[in-house]
């Protein structure tokens, strides 16, 4: 292995240290609010699109399989977080849409990029710029050589 792919794999590494130590972080927070952390997840992420996905793509941009997060809305409808409506025009098609009290849950809720931007905080504002933008490449080059 070359000395720049070991240092890639470090720094690798150290991303996802950082990465578990903010789930670490969340995770007590979110529970306190009676939640798991795919749940917020799945909260924030309907939030984000303006409180309504079908099941479909909310799975996906939760990252999860179609059997996880069909586990995730049954709890989250269960609370009275979420409620599921079949489409009108396509029965297969399920919608999820965040209740009131989801959207007043979503909005005490943490966010996993909260903590890792107080993780990240420990660096100086030149860093974290430098940062951003090693890290945009990065971005853009994944999404190069997943197109190809």
């Amino acid at each position: 292995m070359s000395k720049k792919a070991e240092l890639a794999a470090e720094v690798g590494g150290l991303l996802y240290d950082i990465g578990a130590q903010a789930k670490r972080r969340t995770r007590p927070l979110v529970e306190e609010q009676g939640v798991t952390l795919p749940q917020a997840l799945a909260l924030h992420m309907l939030h984000g699109a303006g409180g309504r996905l079908s099941a479909r793509d909310l799975g996906r941009e939760c990252h999860m399989l179609a059997s996880t997060i069909t586990g995730v809305i049954d709890r989250l409808e269960s609370a009275g977080h979420v409620r599921r409506e079949r489409d009108q025009r396509d029965r297969r098609v399920v919608w999820v849409t965040l209740t009131d009290a989801g959207r007043s849950l979503v909005d005490r809720l943490p966010t996993f990029t909260d903590q890792m931007g107080q993780l990240l905080d420990a660096l100086p504002a030149r860093e974290l710029e430098q940062m951003r933008a090693s890290l945009r490449h990065v971005l853009a080059a994944a999404e190069t050589k997943g197109a190809a």
